[in-house]
């Protein structure tokens, strides 16, 4: 759904939610990171506490005394667990889905430190070499408990270094230590453990650690479903959650795998638009949130999780479903609908950062409407996870609007009042999208006061030339609902606008972290077609290549189509089903085209007359021929009245010779011609 020119459009939320000034974060920045450190500061007492009982061991033998000793450790440690997690609770933060189960954290512990107990009484016997073994089990239950305590720290104090510069300095100090102490007792003891083996284990017991208390270890790898209550307390506020009809609001997360289990997507459901009574009564947006909306129907594209093409298969995921018709961004109940999707949106990213605490990569998208969803709330989701890698990606967003539908959307979805005004949007009431995505773009590439820029962003939008939905709503915007079926009267229009609107953010972005992608044809959105593996016709890159070129490659640049024509599939012959774009690509057949275009039929001299077709063959008889949809008036954008609207003549428009001009965009062969 195209949305936003102005960008008057931009987000109501709820009063103390949204960040229309620098964020100043305090020591603890958010209850989670503070219960994460709780849990790590625990984790590192059992450590130790295991260690010191190997120690013993070593000389002793006593195996039902070590035990003892764990089992006292395990027990402390789920009733630290338990603690962090009502104080968590106190705060209306869930922590308990954050981290393995108190239970399950000793399991891990315990194994990982008797791992680390064999490996350095390996070359040793026991008891006779029980002191020098006991002395480097107890130095690195030392270095252990020091790593985790680091770990810990940097979770307290996560608002104040994201990046983690004490952590590491108290890492490097605590390894220095270790190696020096360990050293010195190993070179009269016969271990064959070496210093920096035994610092590797430790620091993998560290490592799995942070991801048992961060990464939500419990949650499931497959797409499931999360209604929430009506209202959630989210940085004091109660939100509320709730579809455009009443109906419960839901969303959808999976935890990821292997190595990509801390890297978080974050995608925006598409889903139409409405803002008035005509439109809330048609079917053109998606009311509720059904089994339907379920990501796991989705099984190509990017939501094709077997592919190993696909960069986000194994990733962590939020799925943000859209139920409300107001591009994710509405926080008012007009006629009975209620336009929520700002504060839909905060409830799932109340559930992202307590389960994903801090990811190493979030890669922010969504497609259509979702695409709105994405820019705005990929904003604002920089300062939930300070410390990530981001990249944000609009799917078939535009924001192509009329200047009349400023007051329109602001008076259905209050969208005004809490911009991110800290980004440095300047005069948000004449704001374009452009502008908003080159103003996060400079943001996030400019090191701040309150922010921990520059971040490595980048900002991107895909759209194909003529895309038919955000052109359908467009078109609804100049020329009004009656017309919707016709969405093509507005096409050269809307491309016009789309281009100009990518190359200003493209100039806008100063730092050059924005650009956009141009694709041919007419199809709406990107991310769920095999497109992004196959297609490079009109001379572009693959969108998956354009993708792994953002988050990775220092020569990402804009994609535009040099041939923007239709696409399709060959019929036949030697590459039947072949993509195409022209019959000449189709030897022995023809180029079925399947992006859409207005129905072209036979002509009346056709013995087929009525019928529908694609080119002049498809028609029979003398003097038949494939007549394209009639060509249409519209007034020239320049028109200082009724511009781009529907005209007959010149005085429809403002009566200047030449503003009403003819139009007939799509042509024969997959052709798209607009005016000069």
């Amino acid at each position: 759904m195209s949305m936003m020119r102005p960008l008057a459009a931009a987000i109501s939320a709820v009063v103390g939610l949204a960040l229309t000034a620098p964020p100043a974060f305090a020591t603890d920045f958010y209850p989670t990171q503070a219960c994460v450190a709780a849990k790590l500061k625990i984790a590192a007492k059992k450590c130790q506490a295991n260690l010191k009982a190997w120690a013993k061991w070593d000389s002793t033998q006593d195996s039902t005394a070590r035990d003892m000793a764990i089992s006292k450790a395990t027990s402390k440690l789920s009733s630290g667990f338990t603690k962090a997690d009502a104080k968590a609770a106190k705060k209306f933060v869930d922590c308990v889905g954050t981290s393995l189960t108190g239970a399950e954290m000793s399991t891990a512990l315990d194994s990982a430190v008797s791992g680390i107990a064999t490996a350095i009484n390996t070359g040793l016997t026991l008891p006779a070499d029980g002191t020098c073994g006991g002395k480097l089990i107890k130095t690195t239950g030392g270095e252990c408990a020091a790593f985790l305590k680091a770990e810990s720290g940097y979770f307290k104090k996560f608002g104040i270094d994201p990046q983690g510069t004490i952590r590491d300095d108290k890492h490097s100090q605590a390894s220095a230590k270790f190696v020096a102490k360990y050293d010195a007792t190993a070179a009269t003891c016969p271990t064959t453990a070496t210093s920096s083996s035994v610092e590797g284990q430790n620091n993998a017991l560290k490592d799995d650690a942070v991801s048992n208390t961060t990464t939500s270890p419990d949650l499931s790898t497959t797409w499931t479903q999360v209604t929430p209550p009506f209202q959630t307390q989210y940085l004091g506020a109660a939100v509320p959650a709730i579809c455009s009809h009443s109906t419960p609001y839901s969303f959808f997360y999976k935890r990821g795998s292997g190595a990509d289990a801390n890297k978080l997507l974050v995608y925006y459901q598409g889903g139409g638009a409405c803002w008035d009574a005509l439109t809330c009564g048609q079917p053109v947006y998606d009311p509720d949130v059904t089994a339907g909306d379920n990501p796991a129907n989705t099984t190509t594209g990017f939501g094709d999780l077997t592919n190993p093409l696909n960069p986000f298969r194994n990733w962590s995921a939020v799925f943000i479903a859209y139920c409300t018709g107001d591009v994710h961004w509405g926080n008012n109940t007009d006629g009975g609908i209620h336009h929520n999707g700002f504060n839909n949106a905060k409830v799932v990213e109340k559930f992202a950062r307590e389960h994903f605490v801090n990811p190493s990569e979030v890669f922010v998208t969504g497609s259509s409407a979702g695409a709105y969803g994405a820019i705005l709330h990929g904003i604002y989701l920089h300062e939930v996870f300070l410390a990530s890698t981001f990249n944000v990606v609009g799917d078939a967003g535009a924001g192509v609007i009329t200047p009349a539908f400023n007051q329109i959307q602001e008076n259905a979805w209050h969208v005004q009042e809490h911009l991110p005004t800290y980004i440095g949007l300047g005069d948000v009431t004449q704001a374009t999208i452009a502008d908003l995505y080159a103003a996060a773009a400079n943001y996030y590439a400019t090191a701040g006061v309150h922010h921990f820029a520059p971040r490595g962003t980048r900002f991107g939008h895909y759209t194909s030339a003529h895309d038919d939905v955000q052109t359908l709503f467009y078109n609804i915007m100049v020329n009004g609902i009656l017309d919707f079926s016709s969405w093509w009267h507005s096409s050269c229009d809307w491309n016009r606008q789309a281009l100009q609107l990518s190359a200003d953010a493209a100039a806008g972005a100063t730092s050059g972290n924005y650009k956009y992608y141009i694709g041919p044809g007419s199809r709406h959105t990107i991310w769920g077609s095999d497109r992004v593996y196959t297609e490079t016709h009109g001379g572009v890159e693959l969108v998956v290549d354009w993708l792994n070129d953002m988050r990775t490659s220092p020569t990402w640049d804009n994609v535009a189509c040099t041939d923007c024509s239709l696409l399709g599939s060959c019929t036949g012959g030697t590459n039947s089903g072949a993509s195409c774009q022209h019959d000449s690509e189709c030897p022995l057949s023809v180029c079925n085209l399947v992006d859409s275009k207005p129905d072209f039929t036979c002509n009346a001299a056709s013995t087929n007359s009525g019928a529908t077709c694609q080119r002049d063959s498809d028609c029979l008889g003398v003097g038949a021929a494939c007549d394209v949809e009639a060509s249409f008036g519209v007034c020239k954008n320049t028109s200082t009245t009724n511009p781009n609207k529907l005209c007959s003549t010149d005085a429809d428009c403002d009566g200047t010779a030449g503003s009403c001009v003819t139009e007939q965009p799509f042509q024969l062969d997959g052709i798209v011609s607009c005016p000069p």
